[in-house]
């Protein structure tokens, strides 16, 4: 059937029992919308290619599919209809070309290109690695996942950092802008994009509003218990976390090899560590009695595991998404469990220079570079009084 089509008849077109409907547009030859018996509605051209038959002639009439309606309206339809045409007249396949754009798109994709940079810059240049491929994982691809990097601008890399500041923090914000920076400078590098979106961007200032969130003892102990319910891998790891007051990674990348046995404590590499130093963190009674308990994995090393200890454990959104279920409390983060610990032992008495080497933090000007000192006996005291809480 052929028919002057127009958006308002396209709109009304319906099913017909037992048939399939196929209208062809009289203003743009090829051009035709088809009606299932579901009622559903999708675009198509058909179309011959020039010099694609016998004796230089069209070759053998194709279908090429546009897409849905009312997704590409009428106008859309036609001047895609009219482009594949105008390919066929040159002799180009105008099907090819939508699968060349297709792959070229899937080539282009935020996330391949970013599997691309770790494993071609950041493995090679930073130890680090790793922590770089989980902040891109997890705070960045999940935003511009199936976004071709070329069309990223700066007001889109604007609000992605305005929502990652409010939700995470000012550090992690400054941390994203640093390493997207390095990401796209490496794309205009390698010739995948012009100019990089994020140059001269400036940091984000502390006007985003850092969380500051302290969980209360009760709601701390809710935590701690919810934490108990849900059991290994992740229940462990919790209350591991609240115990050490150690950040999220060093303690569920925790591997058999980091334990100090004689010392009752574990060492964090120093190339899993921020600070580019080892951290020795002493368990007291509590901790010492859950890392005991912890299974021995004859596939890996990692302590916290759902594949026997090959890799570390992950899925964190939905493991905290339980917690949160389990102990009523909302609106916090893992890495309030280490502000919140440092916090709680401040009022305990302890000294805050004690407090700051639990945490880890660099140390600095010139105390930072001479005092080489552990505090091992220092940090043991605090996170056994702390400890004495948990027991």
């Amino acid at each position: 059937m052929k028919k002057k089509l127009t958006e308002i008849a396209v709109q009304k077109f319906g099913p017909e029992a037992g048939k399939r409907l196929e209208i062809f547009d009289t203003l743009t030859p090829g051009l035709a919308v088809r009606i299932t018996e579901a009622g559903k509605k999708s675009w198509s051209v058909m179309y011959r290619v020039a010099g694609r038959g016998e004796g230089g002639n069209r070759g053998a009439l194709r279908r090429m599919t546009l897409g849905t309606y009312p997704l590409i309206d009428l106008k859309k339809a036609r001047e895609q209809a009219r482009a594949a045409l105008d390919l066929a007249d040159r002799g180009d396949d105008p099907a090819d070309k939508k699968r060349d754009d297709a792959r070229q798109k899937g080539e282009r994709a935020f996330e391949v290109i970013c599997a691309r940079f770790v494993e071609l810059h950041s493995k090679a240049h930073t130890v680090k690695w790793r922590d770089t491929e989980r902040l891109l994982n997890t705070l960045i691809v999940p935003a511009w996942r199936g976004k071709p990097i070329d069309t990223i601008d700066r007001a889109t890399a604007h609000e992605l950092l305005d929502d990652i500041a409010m939700k995470h923090g000012i550090g992690p914000a400054r941390e994203v802008r640093k390493h997207v920076t390095k990401l796209f400078n490496w794309a205009v590098d390698r010739g995948l994009l012009a100019a990089s979106p994020v140059a001269g961007m400036r940091r984000p200032e502390l006007a985003y509003s850092p969380r500051e969130r302290v969980l209360s003892m009760t709601e701390l102990k809710a935590v701690w218990e919810a934490a108990g319910k849900m059991g290994y891998p992740f229940g462990h790891m919790v209350r591991l976390l609240i115990l050490t007051a150690q950040r999220r990674a060093e303690v569920a990348e925790m591997q058999r090899g980091w334990l100090l046995p004689e010392q009752a404590a574990f060492e964090v590499p120093a190339d899993h560590y921020k600070t580019d130093r080892p951290q020795v963190v002493p368990f007291s009674t509590p901790a010492r009695l859950i890392v005991e308990a912890l299974p021995r994995w004859s596939g890996g090393d990692y302590l916290f595991s759902t594949t026997a200890g090959r890799r570390p454990v992950s899925g964190f959104s939905k493991a905290k998404a339980r917690l949160d279920k389990l102990s009523k409390i909302e609106g916090w983060t893992l890495h309030d469990l280490r502000r919140s610990a440092a916090t709680h032992m401040a009022r305990l008495g302890i000294p805050q220079e004690h407090i700051e080497r639990v945490l880890g933090h660099a140390i600095e000007g010139v105390a930072g570079t001479y005092n080489r000192y552990s505090y091992l006996t220092e940090k043991r005291t605090a996170l056994e009084l702390w400890g004495k809480h948990w027991s």
